[in-house]
């Protein structure tokens, strides 16, 4: 994540399609990048090695360049400030954020380190909304899943709706 994804004026991280890489040298291409291109350049005669360095970084899917609003919770809107007041860019690896989380879930107390990882506390984040009442095409854009039916999960398993909606029928 770099900060100019962050929208500040509508309070939304706006996730790119394609970005180039600036991990390397002088804000230049990683190696692991270069190589990359490289390999998309041999196999594709029309792509230049300069054309496939250009679109080094792209989300898992293309429903994960999207729009993600933070301005929902001040505590969120306070920790991306607080973010890029030290920081332009989140400059590591996914394998750096995850031995970070798995460092900070070992000294928290009475936690199982071994069932916290980002992946499930994406889920828990998910699992939150969901409860919430953030409908189907909403969760499914906030949290870029290309298949429907993973937001259609989410919202199925949450009690909190089953709940809400057995109140609303009740106290009519």
């Amino acid at each position: 994540m770099r900060e100019e994804w962050v929208d500040w004026r509508r309070n939304m991280i706006v996730v790119p399609a394609l970005q180039a890489c600036r991990k390397g040298e002088g804000d230049g291409v990683c190696g692991y990048c270069r190589a990359q291109a490289s390999q998309m350049a041999d196999a594709d005669e029309d792509l230049t090695q300069a054309d496939a360095e250009a679109s080094m970084w792209s989300p898992k899917t293309p429903a994960a360049a999207r729009e993600i609003p933070f301005d929902f919770d001040p505590r969120a809107s306070l920790a991306i400030e607080r973010f890029f007041e030290d920081h332009d860019a989140w400059p590591h690896s996914r394998a750096v954020v995850n031995r970070r989380v798995k460092a900070a879930a070992e000294a928290a107390v009475e936690i199982d380190s071994g069932s916290i990882y980002p992946h499930a506390l994406r889920a828990t984040a998910a699992t939150y909304h969901a409860g919430r009442g953030l409908d189907m095409l909403p969760l499914q854009s906030l949290f870029g899943w290309a298949d429907l039916r993973t937001a259609q999960s989410y919202i199925a398993s949450s009690g909190e709706n089953t709940a809400r909606a057995l109140h609303m029928i009740h106290s009519r």
